[in-house]
């Protein structure tokens, strides 16, 4: 099979692109790599399992030449393979492009990570077209799908892999010695985060001063919500702490914190960094967007807010309270990751796609 996705950087779709590498060499599947970068990939995978290179961003005419000729290189290179299965990890006229060059006997899944998507939708309908199945990373992310394709055909789910758990890293309920709370945001500070919402709602939720918001991670909002920081006065309880490690140093990081707050706006599937969190037993405040409520159903270690400055300051009182009380239990929320996205979990839904596609997509 060929897979193909993003590797540049720590995001969730990368993140997702190499662990179903993994996950396929695992399972002594004999993969190929179309790799979506403006780097290399020599430090990611071993170079007999490249088939070929794409880049991602064309800022001018020679880079959008090249990959013109990296686009026709991977069609021909691909054909040629014969593969039985295509699988992108994620949506993108790439990737619809090299579906359409395959065989008919080549099964190709194009996997989705936006939630809200509708037939009405120009990629989307493009991508319907070239590929034999879609697969959405989340169960809800199906509601505003089905009304539109008869009997489920072509449409079904399939999870994200998100980092392994660190074995042995667990959060523990804060004796606060030091009488500090500690909340975090990781991920890119991007337009879609609502970073802009989470600092309002926290300045207008007037919390008292012993609770930090730690925010991790870089992007191209990050002068704007420095600026919007000292603007609202929250300079001593907000902190920039860049870019976040990755391995053994985040899950004792993430795991250090109180709870994690993800204030969504738009653009959504399930973040991965919510998983992590599950996975250490780390409670979470997040707003009802894309398919986050799936994580929060039945798990009184959430709290889901709309994705408004007022609910959020709301969910930010609640947060605090909660974890002054005690109320959240790290054993309980790891068992929950457990019942509902560990590994095996998600495992057990690739291998029933990848053993007979066309039965996962196009149900009898």
């Amino acid at each position: 099979m060929i897979l193909m996705g993003h590797v540049d950087g720590l995001g969730g779709a990368q993140t997702a692109f190499r662990k179903l590498v993994d996950f396929c060499l695992n399972e002594k599947h004999e993969i190929k790599i179309i790799a979506i970068t403006d780097n290399g990939v020599d430090e990611l995978f071993d170079k007999e399992l490249v088939l070929c290179k794409i880049a991602h961003r064309t800022s001018t005419n020679f880079k959008r030449l090249k990959k013109v000729s990296q686009l026709s290189y991977a069609c021909i290179t691909a054909r040629l393979l014969n593969p039985d299965m295509f699988i992108s990890v994620g949506l993108s006229n790439s990737p619809n492009l090299i579906a359409r060059f395959l065989s008919n006997n080549c099964f190709k899944i194009g996997q989705d990570f936006l939630a809200e998507r509708t037939f009405s939708d120009p990629l989307f309908k493009r991508s319907v077209s070239a590929f034999d199945g879609i697969a959405v990373q989340s169960p809800s992310m199906l509601d505003t799908l089905l009304p539109g394709k008869a009997n489920n055909s072509g449409l079904n789910w399939l999870p994200c892999f998100p980092e392994l758990p660190v074995e042995g890293v667990l959060h523990k309920k804060s004796k606060f010695d030091d009488g500090v709370y500690k909340i975090s945001y990781f991920g890119r500070l991007a337009g879609n985060k609502g970073l802009p919402l989470l600092l309002q709602a926290f300045a207008s939720a007037l919390i008292s001063e012993n609770v930090i918001l730690d925010i991790w991670g870089g992007g191209a909002e990050e002068t704007l919500l420095k600026k919007l920081t000292t603007e609202l006065g929250l300079n001593n309880q907000v902190r920039f702490k860049g870019l976040y490690p990755d391995g053994a140093e985040t899950a004792n990081l993430i795991s250090s914190y109180d709870a994690l707050v993800l204030t969504s706006t738009e653009m959504e599937g399930l973040p991965l960094i919510l998983i992590e969190a599950m996975a250490y037993g780390v409670p979470f405040l997040a707003t009802d967007v894309g398919a986050i409520k799936d994580c929060c159903i039945n798990n009184p270690d959430t709290i889901l807010v709309k994705p408004s400055i007022n609910a959020i300051a709301e969910g930010l009182k609640n947060l605090v309270k909660k974890i002054k009380m005690g109320e959240f239990d790290p054993e309980r929320q790891r068992s929950y990751y457990e019942q509902n996205y560990s590994y095996n979990i998600m495992a057990a839904n690739w291998r029933k796609c990848l053993s007979d596609p066309k039965n996962f997509f196009h149900k009898q």
